[in-house]
């Protein structure tokens, strides 16, 4: 970013010089141009072994026309510069040979010159300055200027405020703090990430330009699926540049730690049987950071295994971070050695990836919270005429048992109704 040094007007050539004295009896006038000099750096502060541009400003002040008439005399306004150049000094090397035979500056002209300069790898800190030397002709007096010129060498630094030590298996969402602590401005600055397992979305962060004494956040999304569970390092570089200069930062690295865990996991499981049908039910859970869109889950189907209707696939949609939300699926197995059924969790992540995730639900007889047996589903006719068998003989018993029960219920009623006969013959015989 270019930065404008406040105007510093150098006094080229005096304007008008008249001394009157009423007691003199002779009068001189001298009428020259007045040139103002500014100038610009880039960049406004080197870093060692950076490259530059000096601009020096040079504007005639002078005002009117080209030529003014003062005693009789017709003076030209136009100021004549013979040549301008920059000497080096022992931090500061200049690329340029300089200007000559520039030429005439008019009223109210400007002209821009400029100088290329290197800081040398092993300039000091602090400030230098350079001379510029302007050479004048004709009515124009010379000049001499001294620039100061800037190095510093401090870098832009890289905060790993928002990574965590620890991850999943999931997609989730990390931010990183770059702070410009040098005293000027930098541009295109891009941020870098580097994890071997892990993939990075986007895998390169573009922020611009940050201010001196400012900072900005890169945010990435970070997709440890598939990673292993093991211990790695994850670095970040950063590179910008400090006016034409291309310059990276140093690497900033955090050990971090996958563990064999998905961010969707389900909970509350219900596991049904009717014959070789079985219903699946529960909830699932988003365990991970962030959102997952278009969440469906369904059977997967195998060689022992069949997705089956009305609940092939079950649709969830959005489950939000911190989020569950209830599902049911069926599905047919065709062999008694199948132990779980396969199913598939499928989402998109925040960057509209798709991803997915398969888990086995278990089957056995201990994940069973209820069973019946349908006669279509028996595997043989014995098993069907045992079960006639064992229903007809409890039919036969609890009719038996009814019919004992009202019997005994008879028998004991029949004295009292005898007594009651006795005692009403006796009323009448009275």
């Amino acid at each position: 970013m270019k930065v404008r040094n406040v105007f510093r007007t150098l006094v080229a050539a005096f304007l008008v010089m008249v001394v009157f004295s009423t007691f003199s009896l002779a009068a001189t006038s001298e009428v020259r141009p007045t040139v103002t000099l500014s100038y610009e750096i880039e960049p406004e502060v080197f870093m060692p072994g950076d490259t530059g541009t000096i601009t020096v400003i040079l504007q005639n002040m002078a005002t009117g026309g080209m030529y003014v008439t003062e005693d009789a005399k017709t003076l030209s306004m136009n100021a004549y510069i013979a040549s301008a150049t920059i000497g080096g000094n022992g931090n500061f090397e200049i690329l340029d040979s300089g200007y000559s035979n520039i030429g005439l500056l008019g009223p109210k002209d400007s002209l821009k010159l400029s100088f290329n300069v290197k800081a040398k790898n092993n300039a000091a800190l602090g400030t230098h300055f350079l001379n510029l030397q302007l050479i004048g002709g004709s009515n124009m007096y010379d000049l001499n200027y001294r620039i100061p010129v800037k190095v510093d060498d401090r870098d832009l630094k890289i905060i790993l405020s928002d990574v965590p030590s620890t991850l999943m298996n999931e997609v989730s969402t990390i931010s990183v703090e770059v702070v410009n602590r040098r005293p000027n401005a930098v541009t295109s600055v891009i941020i870098s990430p580097e994890c071997e397992g892990m993939v990075f979305t986007p895998s390169e962060y573009f922020i611009g330009a940050i201010p001196s004494g400012e900072k900005s956040t890169a945010t990435f999304t970070l997709n440890t699926m598939y990673s292993s569970a093991e211990k790695r390092d994850m670095s970040f570089t950063g590179s910008y540049f400090n006016g034409d200069n291309l310059r990276q930062t140093v690497k900033t690295t955090r050990e971090v730690e996958v563990i064999e865990q998905h961010s969707l996991i389900f909970t509350s499981l219900d596991v049904s049987r009717t014959g070789n049908r079985y219903t699946v039910s529960g909830d699932l859970n988003n365990f991970g950071t962030t959102d997952a869109r278009n969440v469906m889950v369904s059977v997967a189907e195998s060689d022992n295994v069949v997705p089956a209707q009305p609940y092939a696939r079950y649709y969830i949609g959005t489950l939000e971070a911190d989020d569950f939300s209830s599902f049911e699926l069926s599905a047919q197995v065709l062999s008694s050695d199948t132990s779980s059924i396969p199913i598939v969790i499928e989402f998109r992540d925040p960057n509209n990836a798709y991803m997915s995730v398969r888990e086995n639900i278990p089957i056995g007889s201990n994940t069973l919270t209820s069973a019946s047996t349908s006669a279509e589903d028996m595997d043989s006719p014995m098993l069907l005429w045992a079960v006639a068998g064992i229903l007809a003989i409890g039919i036969t018993a609890l009719i038996y048992n009814s019919w004992k029960k009202r019997k005994e219920d008879e028998g004991s009623l029949q004295p009292e109704e005898e007594e009651e006969e006795e005692d009403d013959g006796e009323i009448l015989d009275s």
